[in-house]
């Protein structure tokens, strides 16, 4: 009887996470996102309205130009690389945020995995939001704290600490490699699984990289190309297992 219940309120959970909860999150998400992209554009219009700057539109156009194809194979890919651990409500809250690979993906990542819970699953869904919310929290307190009296404590800290900030970056992606690697195999059998993806994703970049029409595509490829082949071996376990 017990049981029967458990099963029953499962699944009017799952009811509502799916009927009411995911479209709810897409529907604060979108408008929140599209308020944002307005407000972006409030100190363009602050310099031309109230200060009376003027630049003639091609220089508007050329700089729109110049960054879309800089930035454009990174705004395909990232949402894209980052929405299976962040899921919808995360990648919403982490791109009106900001620090989306140095803080709300590890963030995402290290309580799902303490935690066992799936991102694909109701509770994955809300333990990854409110990690995700704390963090933006935090970071909100810790740059007032540094805004406020950043100056002084970097000028008391010892210049072997400042000169180790530049391997912060590489801390925090191995880091995350690491997480994703130590499953319920282990470290190493993780480290086998992820390793055709990796080799595939390092030859890409290498190609992209000496060819000049490709360079700003790198990392777009490089995802595409690992989504592909993960589609591969995805069918190729289906085939195994008689599905």
């Amino acid at each position: 009887m017990s049981e029967k219940v458990n099963v029953q309120n499962t699944d009017a959970v799952q009811k509502d996470y799916t009927e009411h909860f995911v479209p709810q999150v897409h529907r604060i998400g979108r408008s929140t996102m599209a308020i944002a992209f307005v407000l972006a554009f409030l100190p363009v219009i602050f310099f031309i309205l109230v200060k009376g700057y003027r630049m003639p539109v091609s220089s508007y156009v050329s700089v729109t130009i110049a960054i879309s194809s800089i930035g454009i194979g990174m705004w395909l890919t990232e949402p894209i690389s980052y929405w299976p651990v962040l899921g919808s409500a995360g990648t919403y809250i982490g791109y009106l945020s900001g620090n989306v690979g140095a803080m709300r993906f590890p963030v995402a990542l290290n309580l799902q995995s303490t935690l066992n819970a799936s991102i694909n699953t109701p509770r994955g869904q809300i333990v990854t939001i409110v990690g995700i919310v704390a963090s933006v929290v935090m970071n909100l307190v810790i740059l007032l704290v540094t805004v406020l009296a950043g100056d002084w404590i970097v000028g008391i800290l010892p210049a072997v600490v400042i000169a180790s900030f530049s391997f912060v970056m590489a801390g925090l992606f191995g880091c995350m490699i690491i997480m994703r690697w130590d499953g319920e195999d282990g470290i190493v059998k993780g480290f086998i699984n992820s390793l055709p993806y990796l080799v595939l994703a390092i030859i890409i970049k290498i190609i992209s990289s000496k060819v000049a029409a490709l360079m700003t595509w790198g990392m777009a490829l490089s995802v595409g190309a690992c989504i592909l082949l993960a589609y591969v071996f995805y069918k190729r376990d289906c085939k195994k297992a008689g599905q």
